[in-house]
């Protein structure tokens, strides 16, 4: 406790100037006694309670004196020590995604940082909180917000989104609530590098809430499977991100009646991953591979595939390098090569791979156009980043290389760049552009090639009976309507429990938790996985730090609570008592 006007302190005088003259005033009067008939019993009440009566007959006294000893404490304006977080706003941004489920002595990453959260609102000290999500969109669950209760609430709600945090995204957005004001942000997630912070502004100061060091994670890295006339053949590819070799099982599983499909005891060496591969399995709409073994991230070791039950014959074009061939065939998918002057004869159930502009605007059919023959390359450099496309989940781009690409079509989606330059585009009716051909790319090398030639067959094949693949909270416009559906849509878990509902025609959100889903309308249904992505099947040492101007004096400041206010309410208070005891006595009157 401290005082703010100490200079105030010769008002002290007051109080000590009335008990004076209370000592030295007159304190007996001589009266005439009529009778002294009640005597002896007023000499017992006074002996029985003699503090009491004494109290009584001083009530005024003690009243007034302490009510001027608070008014000189008020005039000292005291105050309340406390410690709070630092900064005039307080921003905090929660990473819901797959990984801040990773767990450390059985307890999550997300619900450690709730916890702090929870502690930390105990020290706002009335100053305004913003509370966001991160994801895709990002999220204001709470905006300048200065009641505990409901900022407990909000956090009591938080759950795992699933989804990729879009790091970047969400810093540019956090930039915009700027106020100018000194502000502390506090970020909630597992792994970020202090070079992917803006640290342009010095009214910022950065406050990071990683997730422990060394969490061991054993994933289904990807995981794809085609059907054909012998059965279903798989592959999976599992990784190991320790430093010890792991043991454990392999199990795939027929989504329809949950039947084994395979067992198998694997072993995985420290930071390498193992390759399997599996043919002649049981025909079925779809597999589910899971693994068994011990580590601290437990979401990427299962994954779900939908396999489509009408497929389409799958041309090449035979101009094409041999290695587009050899993909398709590393994933038992049938495939012809055709010469080029007689794509057009093709059927319109078929898919062409080919590199004729052309074929895109003459063929009724799906087509994956791996280059360009009316345009010249030019040289590019960069990363390559991709949209959140379920072409993309069992297809990791980040370690690919490219030299050179052809020139985008203007009016196409853009879903993959390298750089600042389309990649990868689709049309209007679903077809595939790669704007590179195989020679311009090491792609070939990657596990992720034939992935991504399997996934984009997938997408482009005929199928009435599923949805495909969705990444978690995907966002798109879906046109279902047939003669026996209605006009709404509802989505149920495999387990028939409710998750909700969507109008035909309007904007469906896939579900966030990874798994199998059915969408109803009347009689009909359809299936649909939602697949975690491959940004959510790694896991990085996590950090902690802070960077910014409060970093230098600690993340917690000092704040005086002023106590004027309760003195003022007592003091008001102690007057109306003392009215009371006045009026009782008659004095008023």
């Amino acid at each position: 406790m401290g005082f703010g006007q100490l200079a105030f302190l010769w008002t002290a005088i007051i109080p000590i100037t009335v008990l004076l003259y209370y000592f030295f005033r007159k304190k007996y009067t001589e009266k005439t006694i009529s009778s002294t008939m009640f005597w002896e019993t007023v000499m017992k009440e006074t002996k029985v309670s003699p503090y009491l009566q004494y109290l009584q007959r001083n009530a005024l006294f003690y009243l007034q004196m302490l009510a001027l000893i608070l008014l000189v404490f008020a005039l000292l304006q005291p105050y309340l020590k406390s410690q709070a977080i630092a900064g005039e706003h307080i921003i905090w941004v929660v990473d819901t995604s797959a990984t801040l489920l990773a767990k450390e002595n059985g307890e999550s990453v997300f619900d450690t940082h709730k916890k702090e959260m929870m502690s930390l609102s105990e020290q706002l000290a009335g100053k305004p909180l913003t509370l966001m999500t991160t994801g895709e969109e990002p999220t204001i669950l709470l905006r300048d917000e200065t009641n505990v209760s409901i900022i407990k609430s909000t956090i009591n709600k938080l759950e795992v989104q699933y989804e990729q945090e879009n790091m970047p995204k969400m810093l540019d957005f956090t930039e915009s609530l700027l106020k100018g004001k000194e502000t502390a942000i506090y970020l909630f997630t597992d792994h970020v590098e202090r070079s992917e912070l803006p640290l342009e502004n010095d009214n910022i100061t950065w406050f990071v809430k990683g997730s422990p060091e060394n969490l061991k994670n054993v994933s289904i890295l990807r995981f794809g499977a085609t059907s054909s006339d012998k059965g279903i053949s798989a592959l999976a590819q599992l990784s190991n991100d320790t430093t010890t070799l792991q043991k454990g099982a392999f199990e795939i599983r027929s989504m329809v009646n949950g039947d084994l499909v395979v067992k198998e005891s694997i072993e995985i060496p420290a930071n390498d991953t193992l390759s399997l591969s599996f043919k002649d399995l049981p025909n079925s709409s779809g597999l589910v591979a899971s693994l068994t073994v011990e580590d601290d991230y437990e979401v990427d070791n299962e994954s779900t595939i939908l396999l489509q039950q009408q497929a389409s014959q799958t041309y090449v074009d035979g101009n094409l390098h041999q290695l587009v061939t050899s993909a398709f065939q590393a994933m038992d998918i049938p495939v012809s090569s055709v010469p080029t002057e007689q794509l057009a004869d093709l059927s319109e159930e078929a898919i062409v791979v080919t590199n004729q502009t052309a074929q895109l605007t003459a063929s009724k059919s799906p087509v994956l156009l791996i280059g360009r023959n009316d345009e010249k390359a030019k040289e590019v450099t960069g990363v390559i980043t991709t949209e959140r496309d379920d072409v993309f989940a069992y297809a990791d781009m980040k370690d690919i290389f490219v030299s050179s690409l052809y020139p985008p079509f203007p009016t196409y989606e853009t879903i993959a760049r390298v750089g600042d330059e389309p990649f990868i585009q689709r049309s209007d009716k679903g077809d595939l552009i790669i704007l590179a051909d195989i020679q311009m790319t090491d792609w070939p090398l990657h596990p992720s090639f034939p992935l991504f030639l399997w996934s984009s067959r997938e997408q482009m094949s005929v199928s009435s009976n599923d949805l495909g693949t969705f990444s978690p909270n995907e966002r798109k416009a879906l046109s279902l309507v047939t003669d026996e559906t209605a006009g709404e849509w509802e989505v149920f878990s495999t387990n028939d429990e409710y998750i909700r509902s969507f109008e035909n025609g309007g904007q469906f959100s896939a579900p966030s938790r990874p798994g199998l889903y059915i969408i109803k309308s009347g009689k009909t249904e359809k299936q649909f996985a939602v697949a975690l992505q491959q940004q959510e099947k790694k896991i990085e040492n996590g950090t902690s730090f802070t960077i910014g101007t409060a970093s230098q004096d600690g993340v917690q400041e000092t704040v005086k609570t002023s106590l004027v206010p309760w003195f003022l309410l007592l003091i008001v208070l102690l007057l109306m008592i003392e009215w009371e005891v006045q009026r009782r006595r008659g004095i008023t009157n």
